[in-house]
């Protein structure tokens, strides 16, 4: 049962964290049509988009399991990278694994710990 429940939560901060990721998008690219970014500040705001995300999630991920929260915002962050990364390659990115992957990946991983040791005691 406590596995159960060790899933459903994490799924719960998934879901969070990639619906709030796509609507903050949605709002960057009606945005956009308006006005034109350099490729590198697009860059620099879709990583701080999806980082904030990544920290909604844990935190919902946490407060429904109740505990474990460095576990659960690892699980999470690993689970999300891995996620955007999958839904990236559907919409056409290049499934390559560069540095730049690679700090993506550790960043996701230290913001769900971080946020998910935050979740347990707000």
């Amino acid at each position: 049962m406590e596995w159960e429940n060790y899933f459903k939560s994490i799924f719960k901060g998934l879901i969070f964290a990639l619906m709030a990721t796509f609507l903050v998008t949605a709002i960057l690219s009606l945005v956009m049509n308006n006005m034109t970014l350099p490729d590198g500040l697009f860059n620099i705001i879709y990583v701080v988009i999806s980082c904030l995300a990544l920290l909604i999630g844990t935190i919902v991920a946490v407060k429904t399991y109740g505990s474990k929260g460095w576990i659960i915002g690892l699980s999470v962050g690993c689970i999300f990278y891995i996620s955007l990364y999958l839904i990236g390659i559907l919409f056409g990115a290049e499934a390559t694994l560069t540095g730049y992957d690679f700090i993506k990946f550790v960043l996701c991983i230290l913001i769900g710990a971080f946020s998910g040791m935050l979740g347990v005691n707000l």
